[in-house]
């Protein structure tokens, strides 16, 4: 379904707050260039005042309906075509209800027109004037700099992983039973029954070295690796992408010619992960 089409999404609110800006820029450079419903021929005292006003009005909602997002993507790690359009819909609908409010009681002070009849003709009015073109810069800036600083995050990632090629050692329960390897060349471990089996990289070479502990303890070890299946953890650093759906997934990773089942407790993290790293 389209959708369902996944949209990149980034919590950042440094990011949020310059689009929010952008936006309250926007909104006053039509009112006081482009002068729709014959605005700049008003003639109220403050009138530049009033004016800046509908500039916060729509900087503010877009970060309370902002911050409201980051509460729903935390809990649901989903983010697609239909949580974006809602997003933007909801932002332009509470920005225009509060501007209605401003407008009749502050600048036209006139409440007795505060009723449903005057606030549908209103909204008619202002959302065919001003929502759809506040809607698609909304829509196209959101979605350029959440890939933009997306992309930024995944170089800084893979940097940060060439820098920090360090040795570590994974342990299982017995004594002596241990792998000294590069953190950076871990690519998968898999649950067999009471041991573990760890899939590295040595060279150009993929290994493997059977432990025995559990998966549970081998996570611990390993805090920056992800669970995508009761049987598995992984480097999300080698993480490409997945296929299927949410009860038959497969994770495809570099340099690995077999794949990875996702199971469906753990879907939509890694949907979510992947937006966010595009």
């Amino acid at each position: 379904m389209f959708l369902n089409k996944s949209f990149p999404y980034n919590p950042s609110s440094r990011i949020h707050v310059f689009i929010g800006i952008t936006l309250g820029v926007l909104i006053l450079f039509i009112l006081f260039f482009l002068k729709p419903f014959d605005s700049g021929n008003s003639n109220f005292p403050f009138k530049t005042l009033y004016f800046i006003v509908f500039g916060l009005i729509i900087f503010t909602t877009y970060m309370i309906i902002h911050l409201l997002s980051v509460i729903y993507f935390k809990n649901f790690q989903t983010w697609k075509l239909f949580e974006e359009i809602t997003f933007c819909l909801v932002f332009i609908l509470i920005a225009i209800i509060i501007a209605f409010f401003y407008t009749e009681i502050l600048i036209n002070k006139n409440p007795k027109r505060l009723n449903l009849h005057h606030f549908l003709g209103w909204f008619e009015t202002i959302f065919l004037g001003f929502g759809i073109l506040l809607f698609i810069p909304t829509i196209l800036l959101r979605k350029r700099y959440a890939k933009a600083n997306s992309k930024s995050k995944v170089k800084n990632t893979e940097e940060e992983t060439l820098i920090n090629y360090k040795e570590i050692i994974v342990s299982g329960s017995l004594k002596k039973d241990s792998l000294l390897v590069s953190e950076a060349n871990l690519v998968y471990i898999k649950s067999e029954n009471n041991y573990v089996r760890i899939f590295y990289f040595e060279k150009t070479s993929l290994k493997e070295k059977l432990l025995r502990s559990t998966l549970t303890q081998i996570k611990k070890q390993l805090p920056s690796f992800i669970k995508v299946h009761r049987s598995y953890i992984v480097n999300p650093n080698f993480i490409i992408s997945f296929k299927g759906n949410k009860q038959n997934a497969k994770l495809y990773l570099k340099r690995i010619d077999h794949n990875i089942p996702i199971s469906k407790p753990y879907f939509e993290s890694i949907n979510a992960l992947l937006i966010y790293n595009k």
